[in-house]
């Protein structure tokens, strides 16, 4: 999939990785208590080497009323549609892409988790 134009997002940023899962779920909690409107995008960048390393995260939407904000590059995406049906989903998809890494050629620009508001959630993977 190409992403034709830069999508900028405006929520709650952190600095995080994989090994300690704690901040993000605290990340998302406060978003959530916030209650933001429309779609909610999960941006990851800024990465320090690949998905083992660090990465900024924000969360967010496209008109939400936060000073930070992070760009989603555009540019060539894998999309990776998730069971919503599954609690775990969000989490087996990423597995599936780390366990595929290698053979992925990721280029570790922009990733993100998009949550449409009909209940549809994808992960986009820049490579």
């Amino acid at each position: 999939m190409i992403l034709e134009e830069n999508k900028e997002i405006f929520g709650k940023k952190i600095r995080a990785n994989n090994e300690n899962f704690s901040p993000i779920a605290e990340l998302w909690g406060e978003v959530m208590v916030d209650k933001p409107a429309g779609d909610i995008f999960a941006v990851y960048s800024n990465y320090a080497s690949d998905y083992k390393g660090d990465y900024d995260l924000l969360v967010g939407t496209e008109d939400w009323d936060e000073a930070k904000s992070a760009v989603i590059e555009a540019g060539e995406y894998l999309v990776f549609s998730v069971d919503n049906a599954n609690h775990k989903g969000v989490e087996e998809a990423w597995q599936e892409i780390w366990a595929r890494d290698s053979e992925l050629k990721r280029a570790y620009r922009t990733d993100f988790e998009w949550y449409h508001t009909n209940g549809k959630i994808e992960v986009y993977i820049s490579i």
